[in-house]
């Protein structure tokens, strides 16, 4: 048990639900109490013919990358339905929790990953991924429906051969009246809000949006999207925090130094003992 240092702090964990109960233990560890309202829902893509074709062959693949957890997740589920991962097959992750996933579900740590900055960039930057190492290669890159094409289109310059495979998808989780009105009804008393990504934020907006404008809202004066701008907030890029001042958001924007459970947590208690100079 840590000491209390966020004692009396009531935080938004805004993570997709089977993500947000390690980062819900961390915070009441500080003392802080955590709310759950998942702004994210991830479900598996039903393949077509033609991904679950390219999953087969992952035999002949140079190079299998996985961009997130999830894609770990429901990437090798795909695979072991379809095919079986040969051992000369590399495997690639961008963050700690993918490698972490990786080796629970593979028993073996990636081939490489990098050490620090977790993003496409890192990953991009390291020996192993230059163009004299990908030059005729053929990679296959796990991911969710749609994101960056940075990576594929770097890997393609140097000379590789491309290919996703698209295995989940993110999507706006659906509340009944009740259960919107069971979540908010604390959040008068929220002081601070950490979300994970763009399109998290955007889903944020548009859940407090839908109960404002609800027929069934009776404070006809209160408004949530009003509260929400006034509630300090936890970021994990740059473009995030540009994209939050750009909705409204008013109070302090803080920006992790990256998305995992510790970054978030240490950067609350920085802002709380006042030794960050929120952005």
């Amino acid at each position: 048990m840590q000491i209390d240092l966020l004692k009396g702090i009531t935080i938004l964990v805004t993570r997709p639900k089977h993500q947000a109960p390690p980062l819900c233990q961390l915070l009441e560890n500080y003392g802080a109490k955590p709310i759950c309202l998942p702004v994210i829902q991830i479900e598996p893509i039903i393949l077509s013919e033609a991904s679950k074709q390219l999953i087969s062959t992952i035999h002949s693949i140079d190079f299998a990358i996985f961009i997130s957890p999830n894609a770990v997740k429901y990437g090798i589920a795909q695979l072991m339905a379809h095919s079986t991962l040969a051992k000369t097959v590399k495997l690639v992750t961008i963050g700690q929790a993918s490698a972490k996933k990786v080796q629970q579900l593979l028993g073996r740590l990636p081939d490489i990953s990098p050490t620090n900055n977790y993003n496409s960039e890192s990953l991009l930057a390291l020996d192993s991924l230059q163009k004299n190492k990908v030059n005729n290669k053929s990679i296959i890159i796990f991911r969710g429906l749609g994101g960056r094409e940075l990576l594929a289109n770097t890997l393609r310059q140097r000379g590789a051969t491309v290919n996703y495979a698209e295995v989940y998808q993110r999507i706006q989780p659906q509340y009944s009246n009740c259960e919107l009105a069971q979540l908010l009804g604390t959040f008068e008393h929220i002081n601070i809000i950490t979300i994970t990504s763009s399109e998290g934020l955007y889903n944020l907006v548009a859940l407090l949006t839908q109960a404002d404008h609800h027929p069934s809202k009776q404070d006809s004066y209160h408004s949530y999207l009003e509260k929400l701008w006034q509630i300090p907030l936890v970021v994990v890029t740059e473009k995030m925090r540009d994209q939050a001042q750009a909705l409204g958001f008013k109070n302090y924007i803080l920006m992790a130094h990256k998305a995992s459970n510790q970054a978030l947590v240490d950067s609350i208690l920085l802002f709380y003992r006042g030794l960050s100079t929120p952005k």
